[in-house]
């Protein structure tokens, strides 16, 4: 053998050695010397290409991977590699090619049926997402991130109960993984299947495994003891961005006297926008915690002397919940963002109104219920549609609506709203969501609503669209249909202002009843039931009395607007004393 191909091949084993080592900068240096000496070397090729994409250099991965392929076609991890890298890249189409030669050439390979999938749900073709799922399941059932996906795409679906056994799923298999249980948690609080009792004993588990690695600070020496002292609070959230949850911090956030609070934002991506630009302009810091720990993050907060830390995200994506475990300040509240426990007894507050927990509600949370008068306010949207004539004065018939997720829309929500379609002949019910990109939920969708006898022709569908034209589609529905048990969010907030009331049904826990929070707070109060057949009686009921019903089209957007609904003002008023409230009990305390 040539002592040239002697030495490439000595090199490519030594690089092999250091690769399995984890001994990266020294496999580099041998895999590129092999490339010197066999320029067409497949392994060199194709493992330089996986040490970029290690990196997350998938830009510098590529050339390399495409080498490797173009010396070795049918070599399914190749494929694969290229098709991780393509992923990277957000090259969704060429990556859906490579995976498919990947499986085309290595039909077992588990992990390029998960990035296959995962590329597929990114891009809104969930039904092909949770079949690729269920292959990485097949070929590999320890594939954890697996089960995380496919439960989020079965909650994307509307299917509670099939997401909330794939997160079981994967939290049985790494216990410690609090991203995935935050996830169940989030699933568990909307289920109408999930008693709030049930739901708490898993938030309480949470909290326990959060706690088991933390050391929480005992004092806060650096904090001035003083009743009357300037207040620094700090907000942790991952959606000081364009963001439904930022549409209702921007509503208040410029409103506090600034002589008696100080704002410090802990950012939890680096991703920015507009929206974050201009939300910057009211903290004295902003600091990214997305790369620190959760003891770094703690400490970071201690530094900055923060008196109040309020979490805005709950178990929502992107949560730093576990950051609280460490108590870097001596006040902590969970706001907007979730409305449920958190299961973490160092949150010392959530910020509900009576409306939505009433005082029997207290056994449902770790934290104490500070009850405020508007739960939550949100900005006047800049490019809201003017309000239009009922459109069943023109249509002749009533048209219902529901602008929200698939993920509150579970069948008993399906039935019923198909139970008041068959009670008004000729009535309507138009979906929009961004899940109905996927052809196959919009089929799913029609014959769920044909099974509860509500054929095709009375059902309109529609995805997402920019927010403009998202306001005037409102102007095409009559009556709005709150989902339940997780009532409606921003939806409703914008209904309100479109001059579209909606029916809502008071439920067993903080998250079913907004919409009655809501509807009071505009004086519809009475369009909020207590049982299934009440809403459809209401609904009903409202549908038939065409005359009320535009006169309630003319008045609400104004009656929203006067509200603590849109109050900024209000608002930061109200939460400046609360949290001079807060700060005196916890000195009366003795700290």
């Amino acid at each position: 053998m040539d002592n040239n191909l002697l030495l490439a091949k000595k090199a490519l084993k030594l690089g092999f050695d250091c690769y399995q080592r984890s001994d990266f900068a020294n496999a580099e240096i041998l895999f590129q010397k092999v490339l010197q000496i066999e320029p067409k070397s497949f392994d060199a090729h194709h493992f330089l290409g996986i040490l970029r994409l290690r990196a997350e250099q998938f830009s510098n991965a590529l050339p390399f991977l495409k080498n490797a392929v173009v010396l070795r076609p049918d070599d399914g991890d190749a494929n694969h590699h290229l098709a991780l890298t393509l992923k990277g890249l957000n090259d969704a189409e060429k990556a859906l090619y490579f995976f498919a030669k990947a499986l085309k050439h290595k039909p077992n390979l588990a992990a390029a049926y998960l990035g296959q999938a995962d590329v597929l749900s990114q891009i809104g073709r969930y039904e092909e997402a949770i079949q690729s799922y269920q292959s990485a399941l097949k070929y590999n059932a320890g594939l954890i991130k697996a089960h995380n996906n496919l439960g989020t795409v079965y909650r994307k679906k509307g299917c509670l109960h099939d997401a909330i056994e794939s997160y079981r799923a994967a939290v049985n298999l790494d216990p410690e993984r609090l991203d995935i249980r935050s996830n169940l948690l989030m699933c568990m609080a909307s289920s109408e299947k999930i008693d709030p009792s049930e739901y708490l004993e898993e938030a309480i588990s949470f909290g326990k495994h959060a706690r088991a690695t933390a050391a929480p600070y005992q004092s806060w020496p650096s904090l001035k003891m003083c009743e009357t002292k300037k207040l620094k609070i700090g907000f942790v959230s991952g959606d000081l961005r364009q963001h439904p949850a930022a549409e209702f911090i921007k509503s208040f956030i410029g409103k506090f006297d600034s002589s008696l609070i100080d704002l410090v934002a802990f950012s939890t991506t680096s991703k920015e926008d507009e929206t974050s630009l201009m939300l910057k302009q009211y903290f004295l810091d902003w600091f990214v915690i997305e790369s620190l720990t959760d003891q770094a993050a703690a400490e970071l907060v201690f530094k900055n002397q923060i008196d109040i830390l309020i979490d805005l995200s709950g178990h929502t994506a992107g949560n730093r919940l576990p950051l609280f475990v460490w108590k870097a300040a001596p006040i902590q509240i969970s706001w907007i963002g979730f409305f449920a426990s958190t299961g973490m007894q160092e949150i010392d507050y959530l910020l509900p109104n009576t409306a939505l927990s009433p005082p029997e509600y207290e056994a449902h949370y770790v934290e104490k219920p500070w009850i405020i008068s508007s739960a939550a306010c949100l900005a006047v949207p800049e490019h809201i549609a003017e309000v239009n004539q009922l459109p069943a004065q023109k249509n002749g018939h009533v048209t219902f609506g529901s602008f929200h997720s698939l993920a509150k829309i579970s069948d008993q929500v399906i039935q019923t709203w198909c139970r008041i379609l068959l009670e008004l002949p000729g009535s309507k019910l138009f979906f929009k969501c961004k899940e109905l990109i996927d052809s196959g939920f919009r089929e799913r969708l029609l014959e769920k609503c044909s099974d509860f006898g509500v054929e095709a022709d009375r059902i309109e569908m529609e995805g997402s669209s920019p927010i403009d034209e998202y306001f005037k589609s409102f102007r095409s529905i009559d009556i709005g249909l709150d989902p339940f048990p997780y009532n409606s969010g921003t939806v409703g907030y914008h209904s309100l202002l479109m001059g579209v009331p909606y029916v809502s049904l008071k439920g067993d826990r903080i998250l079913s009843r907004i919409g009655y929070s809501n509807l009071t707070q505009v004086g519809l109060g009475d369009l909020t039931a207590d049982t299934l057949d009440e809403y459809v009686d209401k609904a009903v009921s409202l549908a038939k009395d065409i005359e009320h019903l535009g006169q309630i089209r003319e008045g609400l957007r104004d009656k929203a607007l006067k509200s603590g609904l849109f109050d900024g003002d209000k608002m930061a008023n109200e939460l400046q004393t609360v949290f001079r409230e807060m700060w005196k009990l916890f000195l009366e305390k003795g700290n």
